[in-house]
């Protein structure tokens, strides 16, 4: 299930919460949002920020994950 609204202003902590299959995207992409305690306090933006990754990129795979998971 998607969050209503995707964008770079998104924290994390809300993105894992209403999307669990964002976490195992964060597992292949080696970042270390996952039990982090300022989660809840990054946005996407930052997250691409601190590890140098593509925003549009990012929103993408998200979608897709959330789409993919959806449909099983």
């Amino acid at each position: 299930m998607e969050p209503t609204t995707l964008t770079p202003q998104t924290f994390v902590a809300d993105l894992l919460a209403t999307t669990p299959p964002v976490a195992h995207l964060f597992i292949e992409l080696r970042v270390d949002c996952i039990g982090c305690s300022m989660n809840k306090f990054c946005t996407l933006e930052d997250l691409c920020e601190q590890y140098q990754l593509e925003l549009e990129t990012l929103i993408s795979l998200i979608r897709e994950r959330s789409i993919n998971h959806a449909s099983y």
